[in-house]
């Protein structure tokens, strides 16, 4: 019995942090996309001018 509980404990922690890592990845897009893409062009504007 104590092995069962012991894996639905596992379980259920692994299904939290999922969700946790869900939320916060759909918060990450929501809210840095514009944030990230804004340094991805300096970034590659960057690269570009060292190329030439």
């Amino acid at each position: 019995m104590e092995a069962i509980e012991t894996g639905l404990k596992l379980f259920a922690f692994i299904i939290v942090i999922s969700l946790f890592f869900a939320v916060v990845g759909f918060l990450v897009q929501k809210y840095l996309s514009d944030f990230f893409d804004k340094i991805i062009v300096k970034i590659f504007s960057s690269i570009k001018k060292e190329r030439l």
